[in-house]
């Protein structure tokens, strides 16, 4: 009888195992936020921006001023520019937002000079 249980036991072992850890979710259960890092005056694109997203993901702007953050999970976000020296990004309420399944969110941020 005690082999018996222990072969019932070391079946259902393997089976858990073989199922894996945690599931990642699909990408599709986040959304993404792509957009320019613009000179407000010139139109021109600043490089080197750090753009957040909640304080957990961010991404920095190429030398074309584009910035990709993804994996957003859903729900409300909130995106903040860290502008360089000699540009200030003020707080606008379309750095805030909500972000839905799959979806891919354009945000353009313009800064300016003092």
């Amino acid at each position: 009888m005690t082999r018996a249980r222990l072969a019932l036991l070391a079946l259902a072992l393997g089976l858990l195992a073989g199922c894996g850890g945690p599931q990642i979710p699909p990408a599709a259960n986040y959304g993404t936020i792509v957009g320019r890092v613009l000179d407000s005056a010139t139109n021109q694109p600043v490089a080197g921006v750090t753009v957040t997203v909640d304080t957990i993901l961010s991404a920095s702007s190429g030398s074309d001023g584009s910035y990709r953050i993804g994996n957003i999970p859903l729900g409300t976000y909130t995106l903040r520019p860290q502008p360089p020296q000699g540009y200030s990004a003020p707080l606008q309420p379309t750095y805030d937002g909500s972000i839905s399944q799959g979806q891919t969110i354009t945000v353009d941020i313009p800064l300016t000079k003092p």
